[in-house]
């Protein structure tokens, strides 16, 4: 049986270009780059507003079912109260958020 050597990855070296100066490699990322900076924020703060909702959602399952196992457990498990969707998978807006936090709101004080 042959055996085969395999060139390593930190064995090959990357083809030497010209320098470029600093102003030249910015003006080449921005290049094909159209979004204005407040797009690009507003773009960011929707992602991380999700991500506060997610969490205090989260933490109020934590807060609500006594136990972050058991919390996780029932983020994951279809719910009757919601149509039969899985907590975690309205999370993703600001409306099924809101409709998981009125249902452990209704499983704290006995409703459901």
């Amino acid at each position: 049986m042959k055996t085969v050597q395999r060139s390593k990855a930190k064995d090959r070296k990357a083809p030497v270009g010209r320098p470029v100066s600093a102003a030249r490699a910015a003006d080449h990322r921005n290049r094909g780059n159209r979004n204005s900076g407040s797009a690009i924020s507003d773009f960011v703060k929707g992602l991380t507003s999700g991500f506060v909702a997610e969490d205090s959602v989260l933490s109020r399952a934590v807060e609500v079912i006594g136990d972050a196992g058991e919390a996780m457990r029932w983020m994951g498990t279809p719910v009757r109260a919601l149509g039969y969707a899985t907590p975690v998978s309205l999370l993703g807006t600001e409306e099924g958020a809101s409709s998981v936090l009125a249902v452990l709101s209704k499983l704290e004080h006995g409703v459901l």
